[in-house]
């Protein structure tokens, strides 16, 4: 416990009067951790969509879907573009490929967005582009999707652009279990506070916004906030490896797969961000944290679940 105050001193983290914070550790994470069983199958682990990617931005779909297929979900279905659709072809035998709209950018489709509505988890907006079609996609999901729903960067981006003074009440009165992923300069976006005052009070301000839209917040940043406006966790694990691009990417299709899995959205944010940190210091054994690309945070997934599970600790620390 000392240890882990010291390193929220290091963080200078500012926490609300009165509240309790949980250090995410490896025994929290291995509770957290979705269970699997011998006599089992696909079915039993859920179906998982990400729907990512446009011309400009091809790779955060990939990152997201593969982060997702290492994640636990029985099913992982990319839906992007229909342009860009043939550059993913065989590059994941394992991933199952469809199509949002023809061209190189996210047009919403109504009859393509009912077809998500039967899978167990969603992650919608990784390098989508902000703009109002995804925003439509945003909208639709919040009303009519039941499931569990992961928001990141450009479904984020679309919704505190275009969702006006509507943001509170469509995320209020939506029917999905939904976790929103944002950095710093997203969530100034969405809370139309500055960068500064969202680090400063990072805590604070995404359990207030978390209990006012009810969902859970997921704050990035070198000490990641997770609440669900009533429970607060922290996540320490982590380096300055993962400040680059893509990473991002990777944590939303973890944490799509946790949930496709079993997970709630607020367990599957808090193990998402415990995990895909302890991947970061696992590679960085072995490549540093200077040439550590998202890249290597997917392929050191497998020991960061390894990890949590077995009984010994071999490497990465304690937490």
């Amino acid at each position: 416990m000392k240890e882990e105050m010291c390193r929220l001193e290091e963080f200078n983290v500012s926490l609300p009067e009165g509240v309790c914070a949980v250090v995410t550790d490896r025994g929290r994470a291995k509770a957290l951790l979705p269970k699997r069983q011998r006599n089992s199958h696909k079915g039993n682990y859920g179906r998982a969509a990400i729907v990512a990617g446009s011309v400009e931005y091809t790779g955060a779909a990939y990152l997201s879907a593969a982060a997702c297929l290492r994640s636990g979900a029985g099913y992982t279905v990319l839906f992007t573009p229909g342009d860009i659709l043939p550059l993913y072809a065989l590059k994941s035998p394992e991933i199952l490929l469809k199509s949002t709209n023809d061209g190189g950018r996210y047009a919403f489709n109504e009859e393509t967005m009912s077809q998500l509505l039967s899978y167990d988890s969603i992650a919608y907006g990784m390098g989508m582009g902000a703009s109002k079609e995804v925003f439509k996609g945003v909208e639709y999901l919040l009303k009519n999707y039941g499931g569990k729903l992961v928001l990141d960067a450009d479904g984020l981006n679309s919704l505190a652009k275009f969702a006006d003074n509507d943001l509170e009440m469509l995320l209020k009165n939506k029917k999905c279990d939904v976790i929103l992923t944002p950095h710093g300069k997203e969530f100034s976006r969405l809370t139309h506070l500055t960068v500064d005052e969202v680090l400063k009070k990072g805590a604070e301000i995404s359990m207030r916004f978390a209990r006012g839209c009810r969902a859970t917040v997921l704050l990035k940043n070198a000490l990641s906030v997770i609440t669900d406006g009533e429970k607060l966790a922290l996540n320490l694990t982590g380096n300055s490896g993962q400040a680059k691009g893509g990473s991002g990417d990777v944590l939303s299709g973890v944490i799509a797969g946790l949930c496709a899995s079993g997970s709630s959205a607020f367990e599957g944010g808090v193990l998402g961000a415990y995990l895909v940190g302890k991947a970061a210091e696992l590679a960085a054994l072995d490549f540093g944290e200077y040439s550590l690309t998202a890249s290597e945070l997917i392929a050191y997934l497998p020991k960061a679940f390894l990890f949590v599970t077995e009984n010994t600790d071999k490497d990465g620390g304690e937490q």
